[in-house]
């Protein structure tokens, strides 16, 4: 506190400069608070304040730019390659190419460069990281599609049945094709129904809807579903094959539901085993260490 007195009655002009300075940028300082958190000013400003706020700004920004992105690159290999990747991914949403783009490209490379700078001048611990990014994602896509696809196999038997009663009752294979997303309770597989009959409503081209049906299940169930339904709109009957391919669509859903039953049975036998043996250590470790001490005390007598 002394050597700041000091300091004032020595520069007295400077002192005054700087705190008539400091006065008005805090002033200032204070008065864009205020109008910032101030509750009569917001509810006044209304819906003017969420659109001019920075992340309102930002947001439109990076949506602009990515639309722009998508609207030029649309045609190119690498963005198809990337469409087909984010549908078979399960990412949905506006932008799912942008976003699938972004973690498997662009965030290797994000990370590459902020290890870059920390590490300066090294390069392997960037390469690492970037590496340990992209193959991280590559797992967390690859299991992404494996779950759509196990869904796929655990409520086919609904479609399939759907389908042959609708049939069996005398609608039409395409009458029942628009409203089969309806018996699945799945939101995933639904959206993929939903979409399938949205394009076949629009288009009445059944190879378009089964493609966007086969962009996200590109298994051997899905095109067994696609031959199923495209043989049904050709020839107009297919009651048959649907009920074949509903007790097999059963067979593997039962064997899923059996694979999930035999998981929970191991998972529970591995937890109690754990948790025993907790608990068994817990009491053997004290009791080893007072035998030990008790035979030290023997033997030292």
């Amino acid at each position: 506190m002394e050597e700041i007195m000091v300091f004032i009655n020595t520069h007295r002009i400077f002192t005054v400069v700087m705190l008539i300075i400091n006065i008005i940028l805090n002033s200032t300082l204070v008065k864009r608070i205020d109008l910032k958190i101030n509750k009569n000013i917001n509810e006044a400003k209304g819906r003017r304040l969420v659109e001019n706020s920075i992340y309102r700004k930002c947001t439109y920004t990076v949506i602009k730019y990515v639309n722009n992105y998508e609207r030029r690159c649309g045609k190119t290999r690498i963005y198809k390659w990337a469409k087909n990747r984010a549908k078979r991914g399960g990412f949905e949403g506006n932008h799912p190419v942008s976003t699938y783009l972004f973690l498997q490209l662009g965030l290797p490379i994000l990370l590459f460069i902020i290890a870059f700078i920390l590490n300066f001048p090294s390069f392997k611990e960037p390469i690492k990281v970037s590496i340990l990014a992209y193959i991280t994602v590559e797992i967390v896509i690859a299991k992404r599609k494996k779950r759509l696809d196990m869904k796929l196999q655990r409520y086919g038997y609904k479609i399939y049945k759907y389908l042959h009663n609708q049939i069996v009752s005398g609608i039409k294979v395409t009458d029942a094709i628009k409203t089969v997303y309806e018996v699945i309770e799945d939101k995933d597989l639904r959206d993929v129904l939903l979409r399938m009959a949205a394009r076949y409503e629009l288009t009445l081209d059944i190879d378009a809807a089964l493609d966007e049906f086969k962009s996200v299940y590109d298994t051997q169930e899905g095109e067994s579903f696609c031959v199923a339904v495209k043989q049904g709109i050709l020839t107009g009957d297919n009651q048959n094959l649907l009920a074949r391919q509903e007790n097999i669509m059963f067979k593997k859903y039962f064997n899923y539901i059996q694979a999930e039953t035999d998981a929970c049975k191991t998972r529970s036998i591995a937890a109690a085993i754990v948790f025993t043996a907790i608990i068994v250590t817990m009491i053997l470790v004290p009791f080893f260490f007072e035998a030990s001490d008790a035979i030290g005390k023997l033997f030292s007598y």
